[in-house]
C-alpha cells in the first residue's frame, strides 16, 4: 500500500545527514487564506520564473519523512528554482481535522498552493510544476494540467483498492455504520469520516490523469508496489515521459533502512527533471 508515514527518531537523524552541507535557501514560513500552512523556499539570488508545489503523502508533513521535502527543496534552490511545500489541512501546522479529509479538499489546498506560489515575486505562473509523494501523488495527478510538469514517487494508481487493503473491511464497515472510524497506524491515531470514502468512490485516478500532455516523470523504490502502476499510467500520458526504478529502495526510499544515498538520487533526479521541463 503507498501510504507514507510520518518521521521517526531513526529518520529525523537522517534528515540531518541529508541536509548536512546542502545549499540552504531562504525560507519563509508562510499561511495561506485558508490556514494552509507551507514553506516557501527560494533561492539566495531570487526566484528566476521556475517553482514547484510539494504535497506530502498520507499522515506525513510538509517536510516529508527523513526530511526529503527539506532537502528537495534546498537541491531546486539551489539550482534557481522556487517551492512551496504545504501541510494539507489537518495535518501538521495547518488548521482542520483530519478526519475531515477529502480528495476534494486536498486537491484545492494544492491549487491555493500554487496559486500562491504563481503570485511570488521573480515566479512565472506559467512555469508552476508539482512534487507529490504516495497520497501527495495521487492528489497532483487528480488534476495534473493544473502544472507545467508533474513528478511523483511512490505513486498511488488505485485509490479504492489501495485504501481497502491498507485500512482493511472493517475499518470501511465502521465507517460507513458510524459515520467516521479510527485505526492505530503506529505512528498516530488516524481518524476518517464517510465522505473520505465517498470522495474516493468519485475521484478514479485514472481516468483524471489520463491525457495529460506535460512532462511526466514517476519514481519509485523497486520493491515498491508503486511500481506495478508505472506502465500504465506512462501509457495514459502524452507528453515526455520516463519512469526510474531504484534497486534496493522500497516505498520510504532509504530513510528507514539508512542509505540517504537512495534519496539523493530521487532529489537529483526530480532536480534535473524539473530544471528541464519548467
Amino acid at each position: 500500500m503507498s501510504i507514507l508515514s510520518t518521521s521517526t527518531k531513526t529518520a529525523a537523524t537522517l534528515a540531518v545527514v541529508l541536509l548536512a552541507g546542502a545549499s540552504i535557501a531562504a525560507e519563509t514560513v508562510v499561511t495561506l487564506p485558508s490556514g494552509v500552512k507551507g514553506t516557501l523556499s527560494t533561492p539566495d539570488s531570487g526566484a528566476t520564473g521556475q517553482a514547484v508545489v510539494m504535497l506530502h503523502g498520507f499522515g506525513s508533513s510538509r517536510d516529508e519523512v527523513g526530511g526529503l521535502f527539506a532537502q528537495q527543496a534546498a537541491a531546486l534552490a539551489a539550482d534557481g528554482v522556487a517551492s512551496l511545500r504545504i501541510d494539507f489541512r489537518g495535518y501538521g501546522e495547518s488548521v482542520g481535522d483530519m478526519a475531515d479529509t477529502t480528495l476534494e479538499g486536498l486537491v484545492a489546498d494544492a491549487a491555493e498552493a500554487r496559486t500562491y506560489l504563481g503570485g511570488v515575486e521573480g515566479i512565472d505562473p506559467e512555469r508552476v510544476g508539482v512534487i507529490g509523494y504516495s497520497f501527495g501523488a495521487a492528489v497532483a495527478m487528480l488534476e495534473p494540467n493544473a502544472f507545467k510538469s508533474v513528478v511523483v514517487w511512490g505513486q498511488m494508481g488505485d485509490l479504492q483498492k489501495e485504501f481497502h487493503e491498507f485500512l482493511g473491511q472493517d475499518f470501511y464497515d465502521q465507517a460507513k455504520a458510524e459515520g467516521s472510524a479510527s485505526v492505530d497506524l503506529g505512528w498516530r491515531v488516524v481518524t476518517l469520516k464517510q465522505g473520505f470514502f465517498d470522495s474516493l468512490a468519485q475521484n478514479d485516478l485514472a481516468s483524471r490523469f489520463s491525457g495529460y500532455a506535460g512532462p511526466f516523470l514517476t519514481i519509485a523504490g523497486e520493491a515498491d508496489p508503486a511500481t506495478a502502476y508505472f506502465e500504465q499510467y506512462l501509457d495514459l500520458a502524452k507528453g515526455q515521459t520516463e519512469s526510474l526504478s531504484i534497486p534496493g529502495a522500497d516505498h520510504m526510499l532509504g530513510v528507514f533502512s539508512e542509505q540517504p544515498e537512495i534519496g539523493k538520487q530521487v532529489i537529483d533526479k526530480t532536480t534535473g527533471w524539473l530544471k528541464s521541463t519548467l
